[in-house]
């Protein structure tokens, strides 16, 4: 995952942004749904945290996830989880990145921390693992 594309995120969510939109979901030409959003996008209890600069996170994981993502029919069902695993990625180090920030701040309790930090580890471990169980279906396959 690029990190210019996390390092956007947060910025965004740190500093804020507003966006409003309709979004109208077809599927082989046929209208399904419409989405009308307006919505808000801010960083909580983060005042007074400064300018963190946040080292890059290119990992073991970065080799072993495809450079391209591909939807063919033979492949869809693992192209789908690495499109799924991919998000995960990126969500989870902008909360990172969030919490990192509200500790920052001082905003969080001790307890809050501790909690914050086993759910990381356990989150990133969980994504390590499924990028390994995608990479050696990617192989066997």
């Amino acid at each position: 995952m690029s990190d210019s594309l996390v390092d956007l995120l947060d910025s965004l969510v740190d500093t804020g942004v507003a966006a409003g939109g309709d979004v109208t979901l077809s599927v082989a030409g046929v209208d399904l749904v419409e989405l009308h959003l307006n919505a808000v996008l801010a960083s909580i209890g983060t005042e007074g945290a400064g300018d963190l600069a946040f080292p890059s996170r290119r990992r073991e994981r970065t080799r072993l996830r495809p450079a391209r993502i591909d939807a063919d029919p033979d492949s869809l069902q693992r192209g789908l989880a690495q499109l799924v695993l991919v998000v995960v990625e990126l969500l989870a180090e902008l909360m990172e990145r969030q919490a990192v920030r509200r500790m920052a701040a001082g905003t969080l309790e001790d307890e809050q921390v501790r909690a914050l930090s086993a759910t990381f580890v356990a989150l990133h471990d969980r994504i390590d693992g499924l990028t390994e169980e995608l990479a050696f279906a990617r192989t066997a396959a």
